[in-house]
């Protein structure tokens, strides 16, 4: 079976939707190719329908842009009457997020070195592994790349990797159709379940009571569950206790911004594996100046290399300046992007505690000389945020507040060496470059 061929048109159709629309293919798999026809396996019936009727044309001018061949796309939820090469069941696993495909570094050592523990040692170590950071920096790829690990090395083992939405809506159409015991019975006989996204059951409180059962049925049969999330299980807003108790059972791991080193590393990797060349000079700029994510950081390669394309340049003779041209925007936008809660959330973690506690009207030390940290780097790194909304973000009565503060961690920078450190690598990890 070609996956590569289905990857491309996924790679390319996620240029084209936006991103939440495109979640719906996370858990596609091309099963078949049938003369023009390509047979896509999908979990459920609702989402069979519902990309039948909503993407068959836009991926089928896909296919004929990449291949110069027009396919007929047909999903379905029903692998038991197609076509598998396979002799397992599909599991809906991206096959390109393998442990070998992934780069590791300082920013994500911790994490990889837990997800590598969880596959050698399934539903024994680490149960739940509760992955989390922030959008583009690996969790979904390292999750799968314990699925894929499972599902070569264990005969028969039972895969399940799904979105928290997915969850969500056949639980619905579960519902709607009477069908609850079947949906129960579809997630509680399996060996791994790979949930993604678990901060999308804030404030639906059906859906956590059912992944809440769901959980309990696994993890008493020791059963292996892996969770990631945009955020730490704190910074969850309206998720039950009952529920934030037991992911806490395992283990947390986080994935932070990679470094410059990790950066090139990945660039080098990507070059390799798609057989593009890039000078070093040229690689080491990229990793320098695009810095927000890894998802990101493997996108500038693909504008430079359809820019290349365009104008029939060869990337091997490319230089930084004519580089620099082509990602020009890519990189303005991203030194535009801070915001009052990118430096709230960095100064939360550094000084351990929540938002809820900066942002709380009490004097007490342990969280007031965070607040003035935090209204310090807001002044600073925003400039165009006035001192009256950095004073009305942190709670406070008025701009002379944030006045104050900024006078005293200057005075406390001028004298400590120490907390001058730590507020470089605040200012490095703002901007993306910790």
């Amino acid at each position: 079976m070609d996956q590569d061929l289905w990857q491309n048109i996924l790679d390319k159709l996620e240029e084209k939707i936006a991103s939440a629309s495109f979640k719906w293919f996370n858990d596609t798999l091309l099963i078949d190719i049938n003369k023009d026809t390509l047979v896509v396996y999908v979990q459920t019936k609702f989402a069979s329908d519902y990309l039948n009727k909503n993407y068959i044309d836009m991926i089928s001018d896909i296919s004929y842009s990449l291949y110069k061949k027009k396919y007929k796309i047909r999903f379905t939820h029903n692998h038991e009457h197609t076509t598998i090469k396979n002799s397992k069941p599909p599991v809906n696993l991206n096959p390109k997020y393998t442990f070998e495909d992934f780069v590791v570094g300082k920013s994500n050592n911790f994490a990889h070195s837990a997800a590598l523990a969880v596959a050698e040692s399934p539903g024994t170590t680490y149960n739940p592994l509760f992955l989390y950071g922030e959008s583009g920096m690996g969790k979904t790829h390292l999750m799968q790349a314990i699925g894929h690990f499972l599902h070569e090395s264990t005969k028969n083992s039972k895969v399940f990797y799904i979105t928290t939405e997915q969850f969500t809506n056949e639980m619905i159409e579960a519902i709607r159709t009477n069908t609850t015991q079947q949906f129960r019975n579809k997630f509680r006989n399996i060996d791994i379940l790979l949930v993604d996204d678990i901060h999308f059951l804030s404030k639906k409180e059906a859906s956590q009571e059912e992944f809440f059962h769901t959980f309990n049925a696994l993890y008493e049969s020791k059963k292996q569950i892996v969770i990631t999330s945009d955020r730490p299980l704190k910074d969850i807003p309206d998720l039950e206790n009952r529920l934030v108790t037991r992911f806490q059972w395992g283990l947390l791991a986080d994935l932070k911004n990679p470094d410059f080193e990790t950066r090139v590393a990945i660039l080098k990797k990507k070059t390799y594996s798609e057989n593009i060349r890039l000078s070093d000079e040229v690689i080491e700029f990229i990793a320098e100046n695009v810095f927000t994510n890894v998802r990101i950081l493997e996108g500038s390669l693909t504008r430079i290399l359809a820019q290349a394309s365009i104008d029939k340049l060869n990337t091997e003779n490319l230089d930084i300046y004519t580089v620099e041209e082509i990602l020009s925007d890519f990189i303005q936008k991203r030194a535009l992007k801070i915001t009052i809660d990118d430096v709230s959330h960095k100064v939360c973690k550094h000084y351990n505690v929540t938002l809820v506690q900066l942002l709380d009207k009490t004097r007490k030390q342990n969280i007031a000389f965070p607040r003035q940290v935090g209204m310090y780097l807001t002044n600073l790194l925003i400039p165009h945020i006035s001192l009256k909304e950095i004073a009305n973000y942190y709670n406070r009565n008025d701009h002379t507040t944030v006045i104050h503060a900024k006078k005293m961690i200057e005075l406390k920078i001028s004298e400590d060496k120490e907390f001058m450190t730590i507020i470089d690598q605040l200012i490095k990890e703002i901007k993306g470059y910790g």
